[in-house]
């Protein structure tokens, strides 16, 4: 399977939940012998830099200013847009992908939604899977962040029309899904709750290391 994976976050870049889970699951498509090309915005790169994990494995960094679309998009705004445009860019050089998956976190696939529901031909058939891991619209509310200031409102609405328009929508939780409906009515029929996926390695605790834990905190993310 061709698979292509559009991300904010990727290591080395680390410290997010995103970047872990993208690279979790890279791999985990590539070891199971699927094809995996990971788009990240990049504005550390003039144009386009490929790089090679492995045969089955690339990551494709490219700078967010491709398209000139910063000149009258916002920041983010401008973002989803340049990910559309690079999809559209690999499709016409090497055909189309077997699937998408993209965060829903800042609306990145946005335009590319928007594309693909206006019929153009280079994605109109591609299968886009959008996979929830932080909605701007509840982490902002948890935060006390304006969620109507601009452009924080049209981040959140970008981020539910992605919601809505996916052809298949994950989310890693239940929890997350009840919250989102609180707020407003998710017609996306095709939703599934899957588990984000996680490598498990042998661990071997430093015998040095004190077993005394009393009082700290564990925190595992936002959500």
């Amino acid at each position: 399977m061709k698979y292509w994976l559009l991300t904010t976050e990727y290591p080395p870049f680390f410290g997010g939940g995103i970047g872990t889970y993208s690279a979790t699951t890279a791999t985990m498509m590539a070891d199971h012998g699927h094809e995996v090309s990971v788009f990240i915005n990049d504005v550390t790169v003039n144009d386009i830099k490929i790089e090679k994990d492995r045969d089955v494995l690339r990551i494709i960094r490219f700078n967010p200013s491709r398209t000139g679309s910063s000149g009258f998009l916002g920041h983010v705004t401008n973002i989803s847009y340049e990910f559309a445009h690079i999809v559209k860019e690999f499709v016409g050089k090497e055909g189309e992908p077997d699937i998408i998956e993209s965060q829903e976190y800042l609306g990145i696939a946005y335009y590319l939604l928007q594309y693909k529901y206006l019929l153009y031909d280079w994605c109109k058939n591609i299968p886009v899977v959008v996979t929830m891991h932080s909605p701007s619209s509840l982490y902002m509310e948890y935060n006390h962040v304006p969620v109507y200031k601009y452009p924080n409102f049209w981040i959140c609405e970008m981020e539910r029309f992605c919601l809505e328009a996916a052809d298949l929508l994950i989310s890693p939780s239940n929890f997350m899904l009840a919250e989102l409906n609180k707020r407003f009515r998710l017609n996306n029929q095709n939703v599934v709750t899957i588990q984000n996926p996680f490598s498990v390695k042998q661990f071997l605790a430093s015998k040095t290391v004190s077993q005394n834990h009393e009082g700290q905190i564990v925190f595992f993310g936002k959500l």
